[in-house]
């Protein structure tokens, strides 16, 4: 028996109440068919009561929405039944209700929460402490986006980052928990890890503290991709697939005509053993740790620490290699230190600061 064309109207129908004899006849063959249509009922059933119960919505209310929805005839713009697109109509359809009846949103969203995509972001500046719903912690770095479904955890435990966080996961073997990012996947196996996967950033970065974790390509023409295995105090980097454009100019040529050389780094996978986590996840306790750091990348901690922007005025400095740890101190007091611990100064105003040589410096140069 093929499904009806109208099975959303009339299971709309049923749940009202209000089931002509033939209809319920049309309703009862189809349930009968399989337990699969039996469990559909039964679940749209229980978010429908749910729902009608908590916002207190009369049946001539009801009434009024059905018949609107019914002028707009949804049901025959496809022969087959789409649970999704159903759900979609209820949401619509109780919440013209509510409109109609000057409920507030936040009942509604709290009912179909389930069916959204939470997204969290931790701007710049600032960081951010997230509970999973299975009891994991996340702990979100400056301009960081974690999203996860609205059903995390009833089929599997998959979160998508982009950004830097640090996990920790909480145990369930039935369901693995997964971070997914542009380019690789992190597989956890019970366990504390950071990944750092920033957009602008050409390198995927995954540090594992404790456990277990192993990393697949997202892309791969294998059936099956290879699954590279990480113990504690050892780090995955991940270098992109990229294609730069660099400008040469040669003598005896004009300089309005540059010759340009296009430059393509293929991806590439290092492992790091026995390397220390405290100086890549030192961030989550508001303390940055530099171990003879180039300027260039120690900068871009700065800036999301602190929400700032820095520029080099003498490209040179930013080759200069730091050491120290900056610790629950304010942006100019992290400049003053740079500023005594090395040939630059500095000049701060509002949320650019302009890093160049000192004086001194320039002279001997």
């Amino acid at each position: 028996m093929k499904t009806p064309h109208n099975i959303d109207q009339l299971i709309l129908k049923y749940l009202e109440g209000y089931i002509a004899a033939n209809e319920w006849t049309e309703l009862e063959n189809w349930l009968q068919e399989s337990t699969e249509n039996q469990a559909c009922l039964e679940e749209m059933q229980s978010v429908w009561l749910a729902a009608e119960t908590e916002l207190q919505i009369t049946p001539d209310v009801l009434d009024q929405e059905w018949k609107k929805l019914e002028r707009r005839n949804f049901s025959s713009q496809s022969p087959t039944i789409n649970w999704l697109r159903w759900t979609k109509i209820a949401a619509v359809f109780i919440l013209g209700a509510t409109l109609s009846w000057g409920i507030s949103n936040y009942q509604i969203n709290h009912y179909f929460a389930q069916l959204e995509e939470s997204v969290i972001s931790a701007p710049m500046g600032a960081k951010s402490t997230i509970s999973l719903p299975d009891g994991s912690t996340v702990i979100l770095n400056a301009g960081s986006v974690l999203k996860y479904s609205g059903d995390f955890g009833k089929d599997d435990r998959e979160v998508s980052l982009e950004g830097e966080a640090f996990f920790e996961v909480a145990q369930d073997k039935s369901k693995r928990f997964q971070v997914r990012t542009s380019d690789i996947t992190v597989k956890a196996y019970g366990t504390k890890f950071n990944v750092k996967s920033y957009a602008d950033e050409r390198t995927i970065e995954t540090t594992l503290v404790e456990g277990s974790v192993s990393i697949v390509k997202n892309r791969t023409q294998k059936t099956k991709p290879e699954e590279l295995f990480l113990k504690p105090h050892e780090q995955l980097v991940f270098y992109k697939a990229t294609s730069q454009t660099q400008t040469i100019e040669t003598q005896n040529q004009p300089a309005s005509q540059p010759d340009t050389v296009r430059e393509k780094k293929p991806e590439k996978i290092l492992i790091s053993k026995g390397i220390d986590p405290k100086l890549f996840t030192s961030w989550t306790e508001d303390r940055l740790i530099m171990k003879s750091e180039p300027m260039q990348k120690m900068i871009v901690k700065i800036e999301r620490k602190y929400n700032v922007k820095i520029h080099f005025e003498d490209a040179d400095l930013k080759d200069f290699r730091f050491s120290g740890i900056i610790e629950n101190e304010t942006l100019e007091n992290v400049l003053a230190a740079i500023s005594i611990a090395s040939p630059i100064d500095y000049t701060l105003k509002d949320r650019d600061v302009w890093l160049r040589k000192k004086e001194d410096q320039k002279n001997n140069d």
